[in-house]
């Protein structure tokens, strides 16, 4: 009930907005929008999100039930065919929620949170030209052909500027942000915090292909990754997108040579004290990925990203990702296979060699209940990037036999590309968890099995049944546990969603 007094209350003042402009210059608002309303039922995927208990690796996830619900609407202020503005408001559970809001999860957020501004930009054309530039928080895809974007696709402040140069080139230019701190009287402020990439694609479309070369560098303040901080009495060293494993540390000061683990705390319970990267560090990637349909009804696609950083010692990170499909398009179902290698971390050096991304905001769909596809508000481990992993996957999609059914299956297996020693502590800075099913070494692999069925019960509402199941084949002798070792069990997700968009 707050949520929708929230929204008609921005309803009324957006339409008294446009009422007091009408005198000056007409502007004609349009108002699109989703709601998805999500049941799900999992297995090993026990917590609200999805992630706790399976995360963690202990293997005592039981089944649990969920109900979910997110609303967005756009508003869109059209003056003209060459300027406009589109605000999406969401309603979400506050600041920390993923988006949606869970039911019997008592308030839906504090003054303030319930209802949220998700997007809000300007598109303009240059005048007398066709490009057209768009301003404001808005939704930004890096480009990929055969998976989701391992690197970046969600929200995020900048500029885009799209340049058609003539009918088969196109050029886009973005200046993105998707880090920074402001200098207030009522917030600390962090020095040397921001992120700024500049990012530049070359879209080449003609009969029967597509191909796009693009390439992002952009540079991170000293401070814009935190380094060893302590939780709970419990030393963290959190995994940085852009730096390696130990976030921004590149050194420490001592460390047992017994045990060869860091000794971060002395005697006193203070942490032992860190090196820092304390400049500006590069970071970039290039790419090129493009599509083939010149042998219809045969579609070929292809994708490969090389990115890094110019950091030293542990907060140095590079890394590489290619990935090739095919598919064959009938009347009644569209058979396909793909599958991608991305580099993982090695023994002996004390960075990482997986690949960057931005914000870890990937959109990798290779598995709806490992990976990033069919989200529907259910329950997920949520990996969207497949750094640090390789992988096949055959399936069939837009199978249907039956007016406004559709069906879609697909069967993965992944593997870890990252060298076990790296949980074993071997070295004195650099290792990573062992409870952590996120990350994949060489002696790790599972099978994903995803079927959706999706249903037109009106023109703008769908039923959607996604089941997902997760076959597991950790190597837990390498994830110790005290005197034991982490267990790691198999998963199942079902999730029921009913999507109205209008």
């Amino acid at each position: 009930m707050c949520i929708m007094k929230k929204l008609l209350t921005l309803l009324l003042a957006a339409g008294m907005v446009v009422s007091a402009a009408n005198g000056a210059s007409a502007v004609e608002m349009k108002v699109s929008g989703s709601w998805l309303t999500s049941f799900s039922f999992t297995n090993n995927l026990y917590g609200e999100d999805g992630l706790v208990d399976y995360k963690k690796g202990d293997g005592k996830g039981s089944g649990h039930f969920n109900a979910a619900q997110r609303v967005r609407i756009n508003f869109n202020m059209v003056a003209s065919e060459s300027l406009s503005g589109r605000v999406q408001l969401q309603a979400a559970n506050g600041e920390a929620s993923p988006g949606y809001y869970t039911w019997g999860s008592g308030s839906t957020g504090g003054s303030g949170k319930a209802v949220t501004a998700r997007l809000a930009y300007l598109d303009w054309f240059i005048p007398t030209t066709d490009v057209l530039v768009r301003m404001g928080r808005q939704e930004t895809a890096m480009s990929f052909y055969t998976f989701g974007s391992p690197v970046f696709a969600g929200v995020i402040d900048g500029v885009v500027v799209n340049a058609p140069i003539n009918d088969m080139v196109g050029v886009t230019f973005s200046w993105l942000r998707p880090n920074a701190t402001i200098n207030r009287w009522d917030k600390p402020h962090t020095a040397h915090s921001s992120i700024d990439l500049a990012y530049l694609s070359v879209d080449v479309a003609a009969d029967g292909f597509k191909l796009t070369p693009w390439g992002m560098i952009g540079f991170a303040g000293s401070n814009a990754a935190k380094g060893i901080t302590m939780e709970d009495g419990d030393v963290v060293r959190p995994d940085s997108s852009y730096f390696g494993e130990a976030g921004t540390v590149v050194d420490f000061d001592g460390f047992d040579r017994t045990t060869g683990k860091p000794v971060l705390v002395d005697a006193d319970g203070n942490v032992v004290a860190a090196k820092y990267v304390d400049s500006r560090t590069l970071l970039y990637w290039v790419g090129i990925g493009g599509e083939l349909t010149l042998f219809d009804p045969f579609k070929f696609t292809a994708d490969f990203v090389y990115s890094g950083n110019n950091a030293d010692g542990y907060a140095e990170r590079d890394g590489w990702y290619a990935a090739l499909g095919a598919e064959m398009k009938t009347s009644f179902a569209t058979p396909f296979v793909r599958g991608w290698y991305a580099s993982g971390d090695d023994a002996d050096s004390k960075g990482s060699k997986r690949m960057l991304s931005i914000k870890e905001g990937g959109t990798f769909d290779a598995s709806a209940i490992y990976f990033d596809a069919y989200a529907l508000l259910g329950a997920t481990i949520d990996k969207c990037s497949p750094a640090g992993t390789w992988g096949v996957q055959a399936g069939v999609k837009n199978v249907s036999f039956i007016e406004d059914l559709t069906h879609a299956l697909s069967v993965t297996y992944f593997q870890g590309t990252n060298n076990s020693n790296r949980l074993d502590g071997y070295d004195a800075a650099w290792y990573a968890e062992p409870d952590d099913v996120t990350y994949m070494t060489t002696k790790d692999s599972a099978w994903s099995i995803d079927f959706l069925s999706s249903y037109k019960l009106y023109q703008n509402l769908t039923a959607n049944l996604l089941l997902s199941y997760l076959i597991t084949d950790f190597d837990e002798n390498i994830r110790p546990l005290g005197d034991g070792h982490y267990k790691f069990d198999n998963a199942f997700r079902g999730t029921l969603n009913f999507t109205y968009a209008f």
